[in-house]
């Protein structure tokens, strides 16, 4: 996920997103213990990535041996690579970070969508039999999303992957500019585990939760950024042509609306009464209103 830091009323958070409400995908086909399986997979397979681990990463990955002359004048003193700070993430680990003095966004996924990712790409280099699809992630579908943004005729501001070097060109399973690396995991038993990596162009600009007081204007201009990318999105098979990454959307999501229902078993695990009945309020509103009501 781009981190709240790293966020302006152009900066998309491009998983939330993705909601499908017109997906062939049966939601009945995953229950919610399911859903909480994989809600606890992602917790145990998060990253656990030191500052000093992930400057390793950025050195091996995505710095080209030696400076550049004229990129060197212009920066000075300042060191070449730089791990700012780790920011906000539920699943994954997202670090700032600046090469020669330019900020960029450093994404490692989780090792469930690592594992799918890692899995599909293999699918992908195998030859399939008549009616076999082939594999497909949620990280191909966010490399199809950024490219697919990036065209002017969007205008949405989006981060750009930042491909490795070139002598990391073994170590990549494709072209997606993603990268991959055996890491520690939140769960000692179940690590290390292979992990997808990505570095992204920063998307300047303050997040709107850290400002206390704005014009009615900005959240007109962010409603209008959100629907340029929802045209944006409804063209996007024009540029996954296999079809494999815009599957990936169709896939369950706890999170999207229309599941809401599949929340229920959480409802224990919220020790203040006050909250519980109104997370319970809400869920009872939602079955009558809406699933019920028709």
């Amino acid at each position: 996920h781009h981190s709240p830091q790293n966020s302006s009323t152009d900066d998309i958070n491009i998983r939330h997103l993705i909601l499908t409400p017109n997906s062939t995908t049966n939601p009945s086909s995953m229950s919610s213990d399911t859903a909480i399986n994989n809600h606890g997979a992602t917790q145990d397979l998060k990253p656990k990535v030191t500052p000093d681990e992930a400057l390793s990463i950025l050195i091996d990955l995505y710095v080209a041996d030696g400076f550049d002359d004229e990129k060197a004048k212009s920066i000075g003193s300042l060191p070449r690579v730089e791990v700012i700070r780790e920011l906000d993430s539920y699943d994954d680990v997202n670090y700032l970070v600046k090469i020669d003095g330019e900020k960029a966004l450093l994404k490692i996924h989780n090792g469930v969508e690592s594992e799918k990712y890692i899995a599909a790409r293999g699918r992908k280099r195998t030859k399939l039999n008549d009616g076999d699809s082939p594999g497909t992630s949620i990280i191909d579908l966010h490399t199809v999303i950024f490219k697919h943004l990036e065209s002017s005729k969007y205008n949405v501001t989006t981060g750009r992957t930042i491909p490795p070097k070139k002598s990391e060109s073994n170590n990549r399973p494709d072209d997606s500019g993603v990268c991959i690396r055996e890491l520690s995991v939140i769960s000692p038993e179940h690590g290390p585990r292979h992990l997808a990596i990505r570095l992204q162009t920063w998307v300047h600009g303050a997040p709107l939760s850290s400002i206390e007081w704005c014009p009615l204007e900005t959240f007109v201009d962010a409603g209008a950024c959100l629907g340029r990318v929802c045209h944006a999105l409804d063209d996007l098979a024009a540029s996954d042509p296999d079809g494999a990454a815009v599957r990936a959307s169709e896939r369950y999501h706890l999170w999207d609306g229309k599941n809401l229902m599949d929340s229920k078993p959480y409802i224990p695990h919220i020790d203040d009464v006050g909250r519980r009945r109104l997370v319970t309020g809400i869920l009872d509103a939602f079955q009558k209103d809406i699933i019920d009501g028709g």
